[in-house]
C-alpha cells in the first residue's frame, strides 16, 4: 500500500533560501533603519539646543545680560581661578529645574562661605568644587542630576563622570567623579570675544593675533576688559553668532564634559571657535582621545584638544545661535568663517553661509 506525503510542508533545502532571503532583507534595511534613528537623534540634538538657546534668553530678558561662563576667582593665580559653577546652573528654572536651582542656592559646603556665584573668592579659597572634595562630598548639590536636555542621544559617553579604571587607570575617584554629563558647550568664540567666558578673561585685556579681514595677514585685534554681555553687544547680528554647541568628548579625567562647571579647565563647560570642528578628527574615535589622535589634531591645525566644539553626527556638529535658529555646520567650514562666526563683534560679512 503506498504511503501518500503531506505536500504542504517545506523542504531544507527550501527553507534554506528562504532563510537567506529574510538575510538578505534585513541586510538590506538596517542601514536605513540606522539611518531613521540617527534622523531621530538628530532632531532631539537640535531641539535640546533651542531649548537651552530660549532658557539663556529668559534669563536675558530677567537679567539684562546673558550668564558668565563659569563663576570662577578674577585674581591671577588664584586656586580658584579655574574652579566654579557654570552658566547652565544659572538657567536652571528656564529649565524648569528650579528645585535643583534652589538646591545649589541655599548650598552650605563646609568652608565655602556665601553665594555659590560669587566671582571675588578671598585669597585664601580654594573653590567651590575643591572645597567640597576636600570635605568628601561628592557632588556637590545636585551635580549628579542627568538633565535630558543636556544630553544628545548619538553620544556615547558615561552619564556621569567616571573613576580611575575607565581611564586604564587604579579604580580611584577623581575631582568630579559622580558629576553628571553634559553634551553641549558654551562658546568662547575667538579670542574670547565670544559669549561666555570666565571672570580672569572677562577683566583682561590683551591684544589677539587675528586675520579678522580675511587678507593674509594676522592683525593685533584688542580684546577690551567686560564684565557682561547683552544683546546689544552683538554687532554682528545674532543670526550670524554663535552662542553654543556640541562638543561631547573628552582627552583626560579633568576635561570630562559636565553641565555643573569647571573643575580643571575651561573646557569642562565651554568651547573656542578657535579650533577645528571635531578638533580636525575624523572617521571612528575612541575614547579618551589616544595620543595619535591628538597627534592627528595638531597636523590639520594644532588646536587645543579640550576647547573644540564635538559631535557624534557625521561630517560636522550642531550649533545654537544668538538668535534661536539651530544649524549643522560641517567639519570642513573654512577656519576664518569659525572664527568669525564665534566672534559678536567683527564687524565682517560672512558670505559662506548666505
Amino acid at each position: 500500500m503506498a504511503v501518500r506525503r503531506n505536500g504542504g510542508g517545506f523542504t531544507l533545502i527550501e527553507l534554506l533560501v528562504v532563510i537567506a532571503i529574510v538575510g538578505i532583507l534585513v541586510a538590506l534595511l538596517m542601514p536605513a533603519i540606522q539611518a531613521a534613528r540617527e534622523a531621530a537623534r538628530r532632531i532631539t540634538c537640535t531641539n535640546n539646543l533651542k531649548q537651552i538657546a530660549l532658557a539663556l534668553h529668559n534669563y536675558h530678558n530677567n537679567q539684562g545680560q546673558f550668564p558668565l561662563g563659569a563663576y570662577a576667582a578674577v585674581e591671577e593665580d588664584h586656586p580658584a581661578e579655574e574652579d566654579g559653577l557654570g552658566w547652565a546652573t544659572q538657567i536652571l528654572p528656564q529649565l524648569e529645574e528650579q528645585a535643583l536651582y534652589d538646591q545649589l542656592k541655599n548650598n552650605k559646603v563646609p568652608g565655602y562661605q556665601g553665594n555659590p556665584w560669587i566671582t571675588n573668592h578671598p585669597r585664601g579659597q580654594r573653590g567651590i568644587f575643591k572645597v567640597a572634595h576636600d570635605n568628601g562630598l561628592r557632588p556637590i548639590a545636585g551635580g549628579d542630576s542627568v538633565l535630558s536636555a543636556f544630553l544628545c542621544p548619538s553620544v556615547e559617553l558615561p552619564t556621569h563622570v567616571p573613576t580611575g579604571d575607565y581611564f586604564g587607570l587604579s579604580s580611584v575617584p577623581f575631582v568630579a567623579t559622580g558629576y553628571a554629563t553634559a553634551h553641549y558647550k558654551a562658546s568662547r568664540g575667538h579670542c574670547d570675544r565670544g559669549m561666555f567666558w570666565k571672570p580672569k578673561e572677562g577683566a583682561a585685556e590683551y591684544a589677539c593675533p587675528y586675520d579678522i579681514d580675511g587678507d593674509g595677514v594676522m592683525d593685533s585685534v584688542p580684546k577690551k576688559a567686560i564684565s557682561r554681555v547683552r544683546i546689544d553687544d552683538v554687532t554682528d547680528g545674532t543670526s550670524k553668532t554663535i552662542l553654543l554647541g556640541e562638543s561631547a568628548y573628552f582627552v583626560s579625567s579633568k576635561a570630562f564634559p559636565i553641565w555643573m562647571g569647571m573643575y580643571s579647565e575651561t573646557g569642562n563647560t565651554m568651547f573656542e571657535t578657535e579650533d577645528e570642528i571635531n578638533c580636525g578628527i575624523g572617521g571612528v574615535r575612541s575614547f579618551p582621545l589616544s595620543a595619535p589622535d591628538l597627534e592627528r589634531a595638531v597636523l590639520v591645525g594644532g588646536p587645543e584638544p579640550t576647547d573644540c566644539s564635538f559631535s557624534w553626527h557625521t561630517g560636522g556638529a550642531y550649533f545654537a545661535f544668538v538668535d534661536g535658529s539651530v544649524r549643522f555646520l560641517t567639519e570642513n567650514l573654512e577656519r576664518r568663517t569659525l572664527w568669525l562666526l564665534g566672534d559678536r563683534m567683527d564687524n565682517e560679512v560672512i558670505r559662506e553661509l548666505e
